[in-house]
């Protein structure tokens, strides 16, 4: 009897052993970014209040570290990069497996479509632990039974990369946003189409399976706010935002149809033309949806309590993420877009002799969207061919300009700002410092543009870029 049972336990020991190398093994040869976006929440004991699903859209739209920031909620965005909502279902009810949160957000793009199977299978399924539930969205959204081995054992299609592993597969990046993605790009929309007067009937498989969200939710209690976020949507776009909300209307649910509100600026907020937001666009829409969850649910501040203390640290992470793409971007346009973020406060200096009028039709209205709007003399600069000075100061709310051979000194949240400007020799000093953070630079070497950019948790410098006349990073000499 005994050497059954010790037989039993080997046996059982091989098993879990086997079963915990190969696990192991497929994370290591895994290209994908699906384990590195969720690996937090699949391998921490952590409680979130509030839970995201989505494509890209959401993945790119709403950032859970703002809303800690801001608001002290616990959340996480497990939206999937190319998640039809079949998919989006099967995500949300192997999430809810480990999780008890008390709201889901489902954003409804593509709600109208009648595929099951998602452009990006493996990205939506491979860092799913293996369950009962991942091996019924296997059989569910996968057409060909003859492919469901591949996903229920997926080191089967990348075994043939353990010839090819470097040191990124051993030190794999794990995302610091709690699933979110922040895009960085900045670009023109394409033409967007108005409301339309009339609603199209339709019926989808996609519309079946968001009643399915709703309905598993219910069963749990938990409450469901839907979402249609914005971009320059097309009129079948539109056509698809109006049928999510006659599902939402059907279940008494909330829903927030974005195309219908102002919260975002086109012009500035899309990294791509077609579909997504970048970063600034994704701030503005994280804060109304903040701003909305605090009215309308009962989620908790956490922020003080001994339970959540390594959230402070983890924003500190998302932070210095941030900082990092600041210091290697090399682009203006893009270091204007990461700028404009509540988190850093800002000096710009534009030389007079740059004719702004000539740059990117995209780099002033970003100078715009980073002041919101207040930039009241910019165009007089251009006009004149003066200098200009932008002090944008976030924490403190305040805006300051000056053109020409204009000074200021002023108190802002992060200290002192003087501004010297005599015509021949422009100074700018912060904090009481009599380090000068303007370049001065050979004839005929001049810097257009000076950005000194601040970190608003401490008031220390984050970033300083220069650009020259043709808006390329300066390579010129430091003195």
């Amino acid at each position: 009897m005994k050497r059954r049972v010790r037989a039993f336990f080997w046996v059982c020991m091989t098993v879990v052993l086997s079963v915990a190398g190969l696990n192991g093994l497929t994370k290591l040869t895994n290209c994908g970014n699906a384990y590195p976006k969720n690996a937090e929440f699949i391998e921490k004991d952590s409680a979130y209040d509030v839970l995201f699903f989505g494509n890209s859209h959401m993945a790119n739209t709403v950032f859970p570290m703002e809303l800690w920031d801001d608001y002290g909620m616990a959340s996480y965005n497990l939206a999937g990069f190319g998640s039809p909502i079949p998919s989006t279902y099967w995500i949300l009810k192997n999430a809810l497996k480990e999780k008890d949160p008390k709201l889901v957000v489902v954003d409804c793009y593509g709600v109208e479509r009648e595929n099951k199977a998602a452009r990006l299978q493996h990205a939506q399924m491979d860092h799913l632990p293996l369950s009962l539930d991942k091996i019924r969205m296997i059989s569910d959204v996968v057409e060909k039974p003859e492919d469901w081995l591949e996903f229920i054992l997926p080191f089967a299609v990348y075994h043939d990369r353990w010839w090819d592993l470097d040191q990124g597969d051993f030190e794999k990046e794990i995302n610091v946003q709690k699933g979110a993605e922040i895009a960085f790009q900045i670009n023109s929309p394409r033409d967007t189409a108005e409301r339309p007067s009339k609603t199209v009937a339709m019926e989808s498989v996609g519309g079946t399976y968001l009643r399915r969200i709703i309905e598993e939710c219910r069963e749990r209690k938990i409450d469901v706010l839907l979402t249609y976020l914005p971009f320059p949507a097309d009129e079948e776009e539109w056509q698809s935002a109006l049928y999510a909300e006659q599902i939402a209307q059907e279940y008494g649910v909330p829903y927030i149809n974005f195309l219908d509100l102002s919260v975002i600026d086109l012009a500035v907020d899309c990294s791509d033309g077609i579909s997504h937001l970048n970063g600034s666009g994704g701030r503005k829409v994280t804060a109304y949806l903040g701003q909305y969850m605090r009215e309308h649910y009962d989620i908790r501040d956490h922020r003080g309590e001994e339970a959540y203390c390594e959230w402070d640290d983890d924003y500190k992470r998302y932070t210095d993420y941030k900082i990092d793409n600041m210091r290697k971007e090399e682009s203006l346009d893009r270091f204007l877009v990461m700028l404009a973020d509540p988190a850093f406060d800002c000096c710009i200096y534009v030389d007079g002799k740059a004719d702004i009028r000539q740059w990117s039709e995209l780099s002033l209205p970003l100078i715009e969207n980073l002041a919101g709007g207040k930039t009241h003399r910019l165009m007089e600069a251009a006009d004149r061919g003066s200098d200009y000075m932008l002090i944008v100061d976030n924490e403190g709310g305040g805006v300051f300009e000056c053109v020409d051979h204009e000074g200021l000194s002023a108190e802002t949240s992060f200290g002192t700002v003087s501004y010297e400007n005599d015509g021949e020799e422009k100074i700018l000093l912060l904090q009481g410092s009599d380090n000068d953070y303007l370049l001065e630079t050979p004839q005929g070497d001049a810097v257009a543009v000076q950005v000194v950019a601040i970190n608003r948790r401490d008031g220390s410098v984050a970033a300083i870029k220069r650009f020259d006349g043709g808006l390329s990073l300066y390579a010129g000499p430091e003195e």
